[in-house]
């Protein structure tokens, strides 16, 4: 189970926190309270969403803890360092685009664009996790993805 989903997990976490180390640990902790909890998996359904899940939760509760933290878009651990140095400065400024208009848009339309194009969740999937009918998860996707566009589309012209 941790070595299929670690890397979803973390990534996952990374997007939410934007800090390296901060990611790390919610991983952790996501896969601590995972085998604190294996009695209620429902050992007939993929153990992705089900950590998804347990990650997003901890990830809004982080968040929400931490509100007054500024998030540092310009770190150099959140981003692969495997690139020559003009494919890693146009990554890092293209990554630094996306994560300031992932911040603008309000948690309730990030959370789901995260879980979905992050934790590869699907739409049931993320209904579940969230708790939200599948309407609400189709609108807020939708609106989230033309948010997103607007924010990226203001960056790049300011």
């Amino acid at each position: 189970m941790v070595e299929t989903n670690a890397d979803k997990i973390y990534r996952l976490a990374l997007r939410y926190t934007q800090d390296k180390n901060q990611a790390e640990d919610l991983t952790q902790e996501t896969f601590l309270r995972a085998y604190q909890n294996l009695a209620s998996y429902d050992r007939s359904k993929p153990a992705g969403p089900w950590l998804c899940t347990i990650a997003a939760n901890l990830c809004r509760n982080w968040l929400r803890d931490n509100r007054e933290l500024p998030f540092d878009f310009t770190e150099e651990n959140i981003l692969p360092t495997n690139s020559g140095p003009e494919e890693l400065y146009l990554q890092q400024e293209s990554e630094t685009e996306l994560l300031q208009a992932l911040e603008k848009l309000p948690l309730i339309y990030r959370e789901v664009l995260l879980l979905r194009h992050v934790g590869e969740l699907s739409y049931d999937e993320i209904a579940e996790a969230l708790n939200l009918e599948m309407s609400i998860v189709k609108n807020r996707l939708y609106r989230g993805r033309l948010m997103l566009k607007s924010s990226l589309i203001g960056i790049r012209e300011g």
